[in-house]
């Protein structure tokens, strides 16, 4: 079974992104670091931008725990996300230091720039999974 990221997949995965899947699907966020210089990257790729080989890079598990710098809410969706507009997409800025853009779901009332956000893993069906930010 090829595992997909996403709720919609246009073609196949490389190799990367099946393992990044299989790591949502236990619940485990992962990201790419290059060995040699220490850049780490989010979501995962194959290569180092310092143009260091592609050997050079390993999975992390990223840090959970963010705070929202930006944000937009979608009114008006693509047809493939129709159903869940309105819905908020936002910046997080993890513990790390790395940016993330992700669905923020759970929220009641209009969301602040500066509110803690936890990344989350969400499991879509057997063979598919996302990641998304919640409030705390």
């Amino acid at each position: 079974m090829s595992l997909k990221f996403g709720e919609i997949s246009y073609e196949d995965y490389p190799s990367l992104i099946n393992d990044f899947t299989a790591q949502l699907m236990d619940d485990k966020i992962m990201g790419t670091q290059c060995s040699d210089c220490n850049e780490k990257y989010f979501p995962p790729r194959t290569s180092c931008e310092n143009f260091h080989k592609s050997q050079s890079m390993g999975f992390f598990e990223v840090s959970r725990e963010a705070v929202l710098k930006g944000f937009t809410i979608i009114h008006f969706a693509p047809d493939s996300h129709a159903d869940k507009a309105p819905y908020v997409v936002a910046i997080g800025e993890l513990a790390d230091g790395l940016k993330v853009l992700a669905h923020l779901v759970g929220i009641t009332s209009q969301p602040k720039v500066g509110m803690k956000m936890k990344l989350k893993a969400q499991k879509i069906n057997d063979e598919r999974a996302i990641y998304k930010f919640t409030p705390v």
